[in-house]
């Protein structure tokens, strides 16, 4: 089998695929439109005409509107070649697996061609291409005016995209937490996982401070500022307690990182227990600390597949769970074994890219399927609880129950309108 990856890379994701799909004896490539801003390798693609859509990508992307002529020619040229793309593609792959909920040139032609032509396609949705905007910290973040009208809109928008997708492609991949706008079975994403080589190195000395590492892609929407308090509460009481934070640097720096740290705090607001940087550093052996408003119903959203070995807690136990982890190496290291074991065992890229191939070809398991009448997510994600059910509130009171778009899943819909009932006036 010969299997398209693309075209946008996500957090390695792409590039391990590929690994593990070579490691399985199927033909694999990552197709990207643009390079990668944190430097994954594989990334880029030089085949032509891919190389040339990224060198457009680039260009496109470095245009201001203060070049509104160049812009817009950036813009037609970059669409043009993602149809030459889609074209030299087709006869090089069987199947095609998307990333984030983009395609290659991002139109309903595109996917009714690949599904005249018997291509097999794969959505794997990640996150806030499916979540609701709403509640979504990464699309209207905590920080800034909630906007209930434009987020309504938005919300219309983005359910017609995935339904569109879904409508199309012959699997969906996604979690439990993010597919409130999906209407068909679909593939719970903890029976693919994300894909990373194991690679557990021994942590720094302990007679050292304890070194917390953090890296934030977005510091409002992974709670960086509660993290930093937290750490300067511990320091306050005495402890030996340093936080490293990384932003913005290739993934080979942040790799560094993470094997010079004692311990991962990942976030404070997540909808999964094991994201993608919480992944990376399981691989290495670090215990991670993550937060999220539901992290008392994770093992629900992930049942019946293995829970992965995160320390995840709500958000108001990160000081407590945080002073745990700084007081008692046996316990750091017990968790980062358990997580580097998880990683070996559950989602290193052969096993991931064989769970990929089974689904490829339709052979897939009734453990790892999930309904759209089951789910019950409503706090989402990068927001704290309270903001999330004003924002809810908000966009009710603006354009009624059925601007929340899930008139399809009643159960769903009157948790929603109960979660926004306690919003505070």
């Amino acid at each position: 089998m010969r299997v398209f990856i693309g075209p946008l890379e996500i957090s390695g994701i792409g590039q391990h695929l590929v690994h593990g799909l070579r490691q399985c004896g199927a033909s694999a490539d990552l197709v990207c439109d643009q390079p990668h801003p944190f430097a994954y390798e594989g990334a880029g693609f030089g085949a032509w005409p891919a190389s040339w859509w990224q060198r457009l990508a680039g260009w496109r992307a470095r245009l201001t509107r203060r070049q509104p002529t160049r812009k817009a020619a950036a813009v037609v040229l970059h669409a043009a070649a993602s149809w030459c793309v889609l074209a030299w593609t087709l006869p090089r792959y069987d199947a095609f697996v998307f990333l984030y909920g983009r395609t290659i040139t991002n139109s309903t032609l595109e996917l009714r061609i690949l599904r005249l032509l018997g291509k097999r396609v794969v959505v794997v949705f990640v996150g806030s291409d499916a979540r609701p905007c709403y509640i979504d910290g990464s699309v209207f973040p905590g920080d800034r005016p909630f906007d209930a009208a434009a987020a309504a809109a938005a919300a219309l928008v983005q359910r017609r995209r995935v339904r569109r997708l879904e409508r199309h492609a012959a699997l969906v991949v996604s979690a439990r937490t993010s597919a409130q706008f999906l209407t068909r079975p679909f593939v719970n994403w903890f029976a693919l996982g994300i894909p990373r080589p194991p690679q557990a190195v021994e942590p720094p000395a302990s007679q050292a401070a304890v070194r917390v590492l953090h890296s934030p892609s977005h510091p409002v929407l992974k709670g960086t500022a509660e993290v930093q308090a937290a750490v300067e509460r511990l320091r306050a009481r005495g402890l030996d307690v340093q936080l490293l934070t990384i932003e913005g640097r290739p993934n080979a720096e942040v790799m560094q990182a993470l094997r010079d740290c004692h311990l991962v705090v990942d976030q404070l607001y997540s909808d999964t227990p094991m994201a993608a940087f919480a992944t990376e550093a399981a691989s290495v052996g670090r215990p991670v600390l993550v937060g999220g408003c539901a992290a008392d119903q994770a093992t629900a959203q992930v049942a019946p597949l293995p829970l992965p070995p995160t320390l995840y807690v709500r958000p108001e136990a990160l000081d407590a769970t945080l002073e745990a982890l700084v007081h008692d190496a046996g316990l750091r290291q017990r968790v980062g074994r358990e997580s580097a074991a998880f990683v070996a065992a559950h989602w290193s890229p052969a096993q991931v890219a064989a769970r990929l191939l089974r689904m490829l070809r339709g052979d897939i398991p009734p453990a790892w399927w999930c309904t759209p009448g089951e789910l019950n997510h409503v706090v989402g994600c990068g927001l704290p609880e309270s903001v999330a059910r004003q924002r809810v509130a908000a966009v009710i009171a603006r354009g009624g129950v059925a601007a929340l778009q899930v008139a399809d899943k009643p159960d769903l819909e009157r948790a929603f309108v109960a979660f926004a009932g306690a919003a505070a006036p």
